[in-house]
């Protein structure tokens, strides 16, 4: 993470503890870990920081973004978390 990232989401109100998460797996969007169920509030809580760290970006430099391509795995997980606790896979 370069420390412009770093300052944007210190500045949206991330923790250190946070942006140590988000280093230990690269802030690769593709290596996001799966959530366990007492971790999905830690997950929205990250992903509306993030959200709100590229607010002020057109739709387009969003999606471009390492915070939005962040965000957008994170949420991911946390549903693909949701809909594996109410039993419903894409693996049946």
């Amino acid at each position: 993470m370069d420390a412009a990232m770093r300052e944007r989401l210190t500045l949206a109100g991330l923790t250190a503890a946070d942006i140590d998460w988000f280093e230990s797996f690269g802030c690769d969007d593709s290596r996001v870990p799966k959530p366990r169920a007492d971790q999905i509030a830690d997950y929205r809580r990250r992903e509306a920081a993030l959200n709100a760290s590229i607010a002020p970006l057109s739709f387009a430099e969003r999606g471009e973004s390492s915070e939005g391509r962040l965000a957008a795995a994170i949420g991911a997980r946390i549903a693909d978390a949701e809909d594996e606790a109410a039993g419903d896979s894409d693996e049946n």
